[in-house]
């Protein structure tokens, strides 16, 4: 039975060498693979209340698949800004929804809906230019990279 030393010198090099490789593959491999919530759309709406759950319904239907995270590469599904235009647009999200946002803000187990929620009352509190965002800020209609620039019809 021919064991590793009656290998030819080239197969156990090419052995050892190989070794290396195939672990920093598969660290490679490990590392795109989303966080375990990312993987998911599930944003725990069941657990809102009312208007909060239609609002945090759409945010999951509207998420998109990303790929990059803070300056890292972390797949996942994510509240991005476009999320946050097709539901505000899809549900006519209006100041009278403050406080279901606040309840979702607040009430979520999920850092993806807390962020829609928060975003979406920035966007409430400022469409009318009185919520004292900074010019540079997508949220502040006096920005060309206004978040509603193009209003509800795209």
């Amino acid at each position: 039975m021919p064991g590793l030393t009656a290998m030819a010198p080239l197969q156990k090099r090419l052995i050892v060498f190989s070794i290396p490789i195939l672990l920093l593959l598969g660290i490679a491999v490990y590392g795109l693979l989303p966080d375990p919530g990312m993987g998911s759309r599930n944003l725990g709406c069941d657990r809102q209340p009312g208007r909060a759950q239609e609002i945090c319904r759409r945010l999951e239907r509207e998420m998109q698949w990303t790929w990059m995270g803070h300056a890292i590469i972390s797949p996942g599904w994510r509240v991005t800004f476009k999320t946050i235009t097709r539901t505000y647009c899809a549900e006519h999200v209006g100041p009278a929804d403050i406080p279901a946002l606040q309840t979702l803000r607040q009430a979520t187990k999920d850092w993806r809906a807390e962020s829609g929620a928060d975003f979406l009352i920035r966007l409430i509190q400022n469409k009318d230019g009185g919520g004292g965002e900074s010019m540079t800020s997508i949220f502040n209609p006096a920005n060309p990279s206004f978040i509603l620039r193009d209003g509800c019809s795209s």
